[in-house]
């Protein structure tokens, strides 16, 4: 949760003071948040959801065992989930097959 919450706040190009800000915590409460030492609590989370404009089910989704998955990995792939986004379905067509060339790549 604390990638995709740091993923968000990127691509909405606020820092960690500014979202805290916005969402009436400290930068420390964000960090934590972010880094994976602290859940934030339901009244938070809505609050993040609502400024980073986040659908809940995205912070929420646990369809990947995600404890066996590097940092690293995890910050990419939200980076990618966050470019497909704003794509057109053509150009996600054209990235789905690209794609599936580098998945054969071993």
């Amino acid at each position: 949760m604390g990638v995709r919450i740091r993923v968000a706040r990127l691509r909405a190009g606020l820092s960690q003071e500014a979202l805290a800000t916005r969402v009436r915590r400290t930068p420390e409460s964000i960090s934590n948040i972010e880094r994976g030492q602290q859940l934030p609590a339901l009244d938070t989370l809505f609050e993040l959801v609502e400024v980073l404009d986040l659908p809940l089910t995205e912070l929420l989704d646990t369809g990947n065992d995600t404890r066996k998955l590097s940092r690293k990995r995890l910050m990419a792939e939200g980076q990618i989930m966050e470019m497909v986004r704003g794509l057109s379905d053509n150009a996600i067509e054209v990235a789905i097959s690209q794609l599936a060339a580098l998945r054969s790549i071993k």
